[in-house]
């Protein structure tokens, strides 16, 4: 397995559909059965003993998750607080001080809920998948069918299609795979970074070539159990699943 590190969850984010639950708290605080869901992730990164650092964003209500990660007192944890809306790749440029730019970077989405299942945990079926010789971006997929409350994009499919390792993106069409919110980067791209607020599915988008193919970016089908948190009826319906 490589080793990994350094990572970070994204919970800088408004999350518009999820209101009115996130008029009064971030979404990666919002609690699923008694407990904050950004806290289920830090926990599955405390389990992989290779990482110490956890670099946590925030922007909406930023003042709340700083007091949430202090309370979990956790010294892997690094604050990047920002001070305006800059999207997911933007937060990484603004975090960069924060991480060493010459290693691979585990980055998590701070809205992402799963089980694991099998031997070993998602985070590791990532790791161990990671060729830095072969890719820049190395994406967490899952089937559409298999990704518990996902209704689809504005395609009514996925994200890509997915060939082994290698990905297939299409305008206007519906693919088989999603990506679920976990990837591993080299943060070399950021000196590619177009502008100041800008999110990291430009680097997907930007990588398609001819027939459909995604340059430089791979993909890995998780094994894990993934829930779709996407409106306040999802949260309610998470009551009964086991995490």
């Amino acid at each position: 397995m490589t080793k990994i590190t350094q990572s970070f969850i994204f919970a800088a984010g408004r999350g518009e559909r999820m209101r009115p639950l996130t008029d009064s708290i971030p979404k990666p605080l919002v609690k699923i059965k008694n407990k904050a869901i950004i806290d289920y992730t830090i926990e599955k990164l405390d389990q992989i003993s290779s990482i110490k650092k956890i670099i946590i964003n925030g922007f909406y209500l930023a003042e709340q998750l700083e007091t949430h990660i202090k309370k979990l007192n956790n010294p892997k944890i690094i604050f990047s607080r920002e001070v305006e809306k800059i999207e997911t790749g933007g937060g990484l440029v603004f975090a960069k001080k924060k991480f060493d730019p010459t290693e691979p970077l585990l980055t998590i989405n701070g809205d992402v809920l799963w089980q694991d299942v099998g031997a070993i945990s998602d985070i590791e079926l990532l790791c161990n998948a990671w060729d830095a010789s072969a890719c820049d971006i190395l994406l967490g997929l899952k089937k559409t069918t298999d990704y518990f409350g996902y209704e689809g994009n504005i395609h009514g499919g996925g994200d890509f299609n997915l060939h082994g390792d290698q990905l297939f993106r299409f305008p206007d069409c519906a693919m088989s795979h999603v990506f679920v919110g976990l990837q591993i980067i080299n943060p070399k791209i950021l000196e590619r970074a177009p502008e100041k607020c800008f999110s990291m599915s430009h680097f997907y988008k930007s990588a398609v070539g001819e027939g459909g193919l995604v340059h430089r970016i791979k993909g890995v089908e998780l094994a894990g159990k993934y829930f779709h948190i996407g409106t306040v009826d999802a949260v309610a319906s998470l009551t009964s699943q086991n995490f």
